[in-house]
């Protein structure tokens, strides 16, 4: 999967080159809370651009960087891990987990995907770390992300709103931990969609719209 995003990034990369555009790696960021559509809307933009996408890649790109197994990466990703919690798993045999530093190796890949370009990167707090990239933000109610969950979820109402707090939960966690942030908010981004109002389709002209306002694009 990472080998397959690197060769849409190259081939995106070069075909602006071929056009004559003055700027050859764009990066788009797209953070988002569950249930807004921003896994939806990051795919549709990478169809409709001809980008890499990175949101599972991300996970196999920092596991091959720092040659540990995804699983390993998996426990850190958009989560926040204290010292304590390293310790224990230390104590316990779990050194690979121990050792690892999520923040070190997350911006290496961030930085090593924006170099070549051409990308849309999901969530992971990219926008903290790539200031040059168009950083979006989706939101939505409550009561909408819910109604988003039932729609492609085998869930019901009760769980898909306690799948969802928890989730916030543990991103704001993550991003305090790891940014030093203690809350998401506009200030942090270059496009903020509430998506009460917008549907995915909708979205992704918005941006594709602010893309080329920022890139120069024609």
């Amino acid at each position: 999967m990472v080998a397959e995003q690197l060769r849409r990034s190259e081939l995106a990369r070069q075909q602006r080159i071929d056009e004559g555009h003055p700027v050859t790696n764009p990066v788009i960021t797209i953070s988002r809370t569950m249930g807004s559509g921003g896994r939806i809307v990051a795919r549709k933009l990478a169809d409709d651009l001809g980008f890499s996408l990175w949101d599972r890649e991300l996970i196999d790109m920092i596991a091959l960087e720092a040659e540990i197994p995804a699983t390993v990466v998996e426990a850190f990703d958009e989560k926040a891990v204290s010292d304590i919690e390293l310790l224990v798993r230390g104590v316990l045999g779990d050194y690979e987990s121990a050792g690892f530093m999520y923040q070190k190796h997350l911006a290496k890949t961030l930085a090593c995907i924006a170099s070549v370009g051409n990308a849309i990167i999901l969530g992971r707090g990219a926008n903290f770390l790539l200031r040059h990239a168009l950083n979006v933000r989706m939101d939505a109610s409550l009561e909408r992300r819910i109604v988003n969950m039932l729609t492609y979820e085998d869930t019901d109402p009760v769980a898909a709103e306690q799948k969802i707090r928890k989730s916030d939960a543990e991103r704001r966690q993550f991003i305090r931990k790891t940014f030093g942030q203690k809350k998401v908010n506009c200030s942090h981004f270059d496009l903020c969609l509430w998506m009460d109002g917008f549907s995915a389709d909708d979205a992704v002209e918005i941006i594709k719209t602010a893309f080329k306002v920022r890139f120069k694009t024609r």
